[in-house]
Parts: structure tokens; sequence; C-alpha cells
């Protein structure tokens, strides 16, 4: 992957093009506080409305969730392995891209493709459905990011697409690996709850665990990565409301998130500290802190901590890589 065009106003945000591409957000993503403005990036999620265009909305009850409809990928959004050898069968990696986002806007900006084609890797970026603000979203739960209290049940949608993927005869079942951005980091906690039989690993990128332990209960043991900017202003390192909004459910500080992920795998004993990471090119040397359990039952939950990181930590190029490194790693 390389860091240019949107990539590399990914690294240095405040770039001309960086303003240029705000131009294009939605009224109410202009309009957001100073804080989360600053962080707006849209190229892979324009995550800010103000509390009160979401208020009303999210204080309704909740409809039961529909049937599902099929999650169908457009072929711009796929990355397929040419040249498989007969009985050859290679790794399925998706992304989920965050809030008013898009799998097509994440498929290029985070160059996908060429991932795919270096690693010999199938690779999915599916869309989630459009609210009433006309912003693609994954209904993660009660914190981010179904702000119409619509009845889509994303999970049984993604659930199917990756079934539909790990039965093809090319994909190797036991290498399917899960990471999203911010709605689409609360999306892949979420779906690590129910799908460990089917992935080996995922990645929550600015995203947060469910907001109790007993809610969650992963039927089998998977490897899991959060990725977090302590210095995010959207989905708060110390916890609370995506946008601070009163209206929405409360997610847990990144910390306790980390923490209930152990209990759910049975970890004993303390983190372990790693060697520092360097993930982030506008932050001076290894800013980023690793912590890993190293005694889990079932198994096993590590935390990066970037100091200084803002919500978009994660998305660019030597950071995404790490996180591959991690997720590559593991097979089920």
């Amino acid at each position: 992957m390389r860091a240019g065009g949107v990539t590399g106003c990914l690294l240095a945000l405040g770039l001309s093009q960086c303003n240029a591409q705000r131009a294009s957000l939605p009224p109410d993503a202009r309009s957001a506080s100073p804080a989360v403005a600053a962080q707006a990036t849209p190229p892979l999620a324009s995550i800010s409305a103000p509390a009160s265009a979401v208020e009303p909305l999210a204080r309704a009850a909740a409809p039961k969730p529909l049937a599902a409809p099929e999650l169908v990928v457009p072929e711009s959004q796929i990355y397929r392995v040419p040249d498989i050898h007969p009985g050859e069968r290679r790794p399925l990696l998706i992304f989920l891209h965050g809030l008013g986002a898009s799998g097509k806007t994440a498929f290029d900006v985070l160059h996908l493709a060429e991932l795919g084609a270096r690693e010999r890797i199938f690779v999915l970026a599916p869309d989630g459905d459009v609210d009433r603000q006309k912003r693609r979203f994954w209904n993660a739960g009660p914190s981010c990011c179904n702000f119409d209290r619509a009845p889509v049940d994303d999970v049984a949608r993604l659930t199917a697409l990756i079934d539909q993927w790990r039965a093809r005869p090319d994909v190797d079942p036991a290498r399917v690996y899960l990471t999203g951005h911010s709605n689409g980091g609360f999306m892949t906690e979420r779906l690590a709850c129910s799908l460990g039989p089917r992935i080996a690993a995922a990645a929550s990128l600015s995203g947060a665990a469910p907001a109790s332990v007993s809610e969650c209960a992963p039927s089998a043991p998977l490897a899991l990565l959060e990725v977090h900017g302590d210095a995010d202003a959207i989905v708060h390192y110390a916890g609370g409301s995506v946008f601070d909004s009163p209206a929405l459910a409360a997610h847990p500080a990144i910390e306790q998130g980390f923490r209930d992920w152990a209990k759910r795998f049975g970890c004993t004993g303390e983190p372990k500290s790693g060697p520092d990471l360097d993930l982030d090119a506008r932050l001076p040397g290894a800013e980023t802190r690793v912590e890993e359990y190293p005694s889990c039952a079932r198994g096993s939950v590590a935390l990066w901590t970037v100091r200084g990181g803002s919500h978009y930590v994660g998305t660019g190029t030597q950071a995404f890589e790490a996180v591959w490194r991690f997720l590559s790693a593991h097979h089920r």
C-alpha cells in the first residue's frame, strides 16, 4: 500500500486536501463541535452529527429486527485471488467501513486490492444500510450507530455473508479475518461475540466493546485486537457516548472493554506490555503502547493504545500493515 492521495491526507490531517474533502460533508458534519470537526476526515468515517440531530430518533422504541436481506458486495469492492492452484485455499479479509463512509471508499483509501494481490488473499468491503441522513451505517448495538433505530439485523446479514464465502472451495475457512473502523469497529466487536467458530481473528479500530460482559458470550476462541487513540474526540478512550450525546447508550472505557474481553476469554493475571509500536507517522517515535493477556483459556485479547492518537488511528499505511500482521498470525 502507498501513502499518497487520500491516505496521505489521513496521515497528515489539516492539509488543504483534507479541507477540500471536508467541503463534501453533509451540513450536520460541517457544523459539529471544533474538537469533533478537527478529526472528521470523511474518507473512512463521516461520523460527526450533533446530538440534537439524533436525539429524538434515538429515544424512540427500537423496532424488532426484520429478516436479513442478502448482503451483496459489488465487484468493485472485492479482490479475488487469481490463478488458484487445484486444492489451494487462501485467506479472507473483511473490512467494515465507518459511519457515513462506504465499502468502496474504504477499499480504495486503504488500497485493499493491493494488499490482496501482495498477500494473495480474498478481500471484501461490504456496505451498510443508508440512514435518513443518507449515511451508510452498521447496526452494532445501542452505542453506535443506528440513529434511526431502523430494524436492521447486521449480525445476521454479515454472518450470512461470511458463511457464503467460507463455503467457497478456494477460501480457507481456518483463516477468515474481520476488521473495521469506528462504527465498523463497534460492529467488529459485536460480531466477535457470536462469530467465534467462523473467524480466526478480529481487529477493532477506534471502536468499542459491548457495554457489558453478560450481553456477549463468544461461542469459540478467537484473537481480538483493539486499536485506539487516547485523544479520540469521537469515541472517547475514557468511555461515554458517541458525540457526547445523552440520547445514545454509553460505551465502556477502552481499557474496561479490554478487561471485559479478558473475562470472556478466561484470561488470568495482569496484562503484559510488549515493545512499543510506531503506528502513526504524525506522532513522534514509537507512540503506541502494546498490552496483551498472556494466559487465556479461550482465545486472546490485545490492546494497542496510540498516545495522542485521534479517531483515525489504524487507517494509515503503517498502522494498517501492522494490523494485518496481527490478524494473519492467527488461524483456527
